[in-house]
C-alpha cells in the first residue's frame, strides 16, 4: 500500500467487479437457458451452467489486478489491463481442458457457452475498469 489509499479501496474495487460480474453472468444464463431449454437436454443445460460458471470465474480472478490498480497498489494501469486479461485466459483454460475431456458435459455447449459468456463479461469488466479508473484519477 501506498499510504494514500484506504485499506478497504481494494475490496471496494473487487466488490465491485465480483458484483458486476455476477449481475451480468446471471442474466446472461438465465438468458440462455430460455432459448436453450427447448433445444438441449439436462446434460446441455448443465453445460451451458458450467460454461457460464467457469467465464464468471475466471471474471472474478481477472479482476484482481485491476483492482489493485484501482487501489493505487504500484501496478501502472496498462500492465493491469494486460495482467488480468492474461489471468482470466489461463484460468479459462485451465478450467475447460479438464472439463470438456470429463465427459461430464457437452463439449461443443461448454466450450460454446465458455466462449459467450467469456465475450460478455470481457466487454462488461473492461467498461466497467475503464469507468472505475477513470473516477479514480479524476478525469
Amino acid at each position: 500500500m501506498t499510504g494514500t489509499e484506504s485499506p478497504s479501496t481494494f475490496g471496494r474495487a473487487f466488490a465491485g467487479f465480483v458484483g458486476v460480474s455476477t449481475v451480468s453472468v446471471v442474466i446472461l444464463a438465465g438468458l440462455g437457458y430460455v432459448s436453450a431449454a427447448r433445444f438441449l437436454d439436462a446434460i446441455g443445460i448443465r453445460s451451458m451452467w458450467a460454461g457460464c460458471a467457469v467465464a464468471w470465474f475466471a471474471g472474478c480472478i481477472g479482476a484482481w489486478p485491476l483492482a489493485a490498480a484501482a487501489a493505487g497498489r504500484s501496478i501502472h494501469t496498462a500492465n493491469a489491463i494486460l495482467g488480468s486479461t492474461a489471468l482470466r485466459f489461463l484460468v479459462v483454460l485451465v478450467l475447460v481442458v479438464p472439463l470438456t475431456l470429463s465427459g461430464w458435459f457437452d463439449r461443443v455447449t461448454l466450450v460454446f457457452s465458455v466462449a459467450i459468456s467469456y465475450l460478455v463479461l470481457l466487454l462488461v469488466d473492461t467498461l466497467w475498469a475503464v469507468r472505475l479508473l477513470k473516477r479514480i484519477s479524476g478525469k
